[in-house]
This record gives C-alpha cells, sequence and structure tokens, in this order.
C-alpha cells in the first residue's frame, strides 16, 4: 500500500520529531522536509529567496517516493496549514491508496517554548511564529473527508 501522511501545525509543534520517530519504526518510509530541501537549495533554513524552487522540488519529491514501490509511506513534513494545501496534496497525487493527516494543535506557549529549544540555527523568531500560528487553518469537515486516516497528536511537555 501507498500511503501519504500530512503533517499539519505550527514551527515548534513536533512535526518533525513525529515523522523521524515514525520512520525508524516503518519500513519503506521517506520523509519530504520543505525545510530539509530548503537548506538543500539554499544552504540555510531561513533562507526563503528561492522559494518556488525549494515548493517544485518538495512537490516533485512526492510522485518520485511513490514510484519506489507498491508498499512505500511518504511523509510530508511541512507546515500543510490551510486546509486548501491538504485538499491539493491528496487531488495531485493519487498515485497512493491511503491519505493520513496527523495533526499537531498547540497552545502559541507551546511552539513558542519548543521553537526555542531547537538549534539556533532553525529558530523562527517570535513575530514570525505568530503570524504562522495565526495564519493556520484548523482542518476543515470538507478537509478531513479527503482522508481515511486523522490522528491527533496531543501537547507534552
Amino acid at each position: 500500500m501507498k500511503n501519504l501522511i500530512i503533517l499539519t501545525g505550527a514551527p515548534g509543534s513536533g512535526k518533525s520529531t513525529w515523522a523521524k520517530n515514525y520512520q525508524k519504526a516503518h519500513q519503506n518510509c521517506h520523509i519530504i522536509s520543505s525545510d530539509a530541501i530548503r537548506i538543500e537549495v539554499t544552504g540555510r533554513f531561513n533562507d526563503h529567496t528561492r522559494q518556488p524552487e525549494v515548493w517544485k522540488l518538495f512537490e516533485s519529491r512526492i510522485h518520485e517516493y511513490a514510484n519506489k514501490g507498491d508498499d512505500v509511506t511518504v511523509i510530508l513534513d511541512a507546515l500543510c496549514d490551510l486546509n486548501s494545501l491538504r485538499i491539493k496534496y491528496v487531488k495531485e497525487n493519487p498515485e497512493y491508496d491511503k491519505y493520513t493527516l496527523v495533526v499537531f494543535p498547540r497552545s502559541f506557549e507551546y511552539v513558542q517554548k519548543f521553537n526555542k529549544m531547537r538549534p539556533q540555527e532553525v529558530w523562527v523568531p517570535d513575530d514570525i511564529l505568530r503570524q504562522l500560528y495565526d495564519k493556520y487553518e484548523h482542518p476543515s469537515a470538507e478537509a478531513l473527508s479527503y482522508f481515511q486516516e486523522v490522528l491527533i497528536i496531543k501537547e507534552e511537555d
């Protein structure tokens, strides 16, 4: 089975940690990280000057990894903060058999705290963190209808 797992949450909500732990426990699992691709393309985490190239590569890898076999899991490690993006990734990747949404509902205080616990080179400045947090859309009933499985990851201390 080909499973596309889409993570959704603010920076510092635990998406990358969850993805790495999931990958360790499951064979044929690939993570496509927008942050990792940004570093690959620009050499820096916070360099957003080549975003079109980053997202083109991100989206092409979704298809590339789907072709790695009949039993593969691909995790999209990005904010996926809008319902339109969640739906887009399902609609534009019909080669997958299953679509899973993993939601990281967090308070602003939580993401602010855990953002500062990450390596300093990947900190998101507080003002930008607040903007991203405020822009986040909770999954709508319409968006949820595209997924066969929805996991809610609760806050941890």
